[in-house]
């Protein structure tokens, strides 16, 4: 269980991951070294998962973001081996930022960020030549409004 001190914690790191124990500990009303050890044991806990820099990915020559549903194939002897296939395909493209499981008509959700048109038609085809696809499709982002990785943690009762 996190108590609130830990919450805002985790929401300052989450707005600037380089904020020093130092820094922190000012906002929160704590001494450095007692932030120190909560920040290592909400490490420890795998609630803090890791630190990362946020890019602009147009400037890195990836302007294009694209969502992929995928249905694998229905034939009870390729689907376990399908989701599978679709799973190992996501965790070894670079350009697959995301992969979810999903209920419903489709069995994943992939986010890709894509340098034009042509590299996300070879990287679908890569997916869809690599699993027993029976249904893709495609929605290209036209624009962001909200774009974020933060997670408010859930209030207690």
């Amino acid at each position: 269980m996190i108590d609130e001190t830990d919450r805002q914690i985790i929401y300052l790191l989450q707005q600037d991951g380089r904020l020093s124990n130092a820094a922190l500990a000012e906002k929160v009303g704590l001494t450095t070294s007692t932030v120190y050890e909560r920040v290592r044991k909400l490490e420890r806990k795998g609630i803090i998962k890791g630190y990362t820099a946020v890019v602009d990915a147009e400037a890195l020559g990836k302007p294009i973001t694209a969502f992929i549903r995928l249905t694998v194939s229905g034939l009870v002897e390729n689907y376990v081996e399908s989701k599978t296939k679709v799973m190992e395909v996501a965790l070894a493209e670079p350009d697959v930022l995301e992969c979810h499981g999903v209920a419903g008509e489709d069995c994943y959700v992939l986010k890709v960020r894509v340098a034009n048109p042509k590299a996300l038609e070879r990287l679908i085809e890569r997916i869809r030549t690599q699993a027993s696809i029976s249904r893709s499709t495609t929605n290209i982002v036209l624009s962001t409004f909200k774009e974020s990785l933060a997670v408010v943690p859930a209030a207690t009762d």
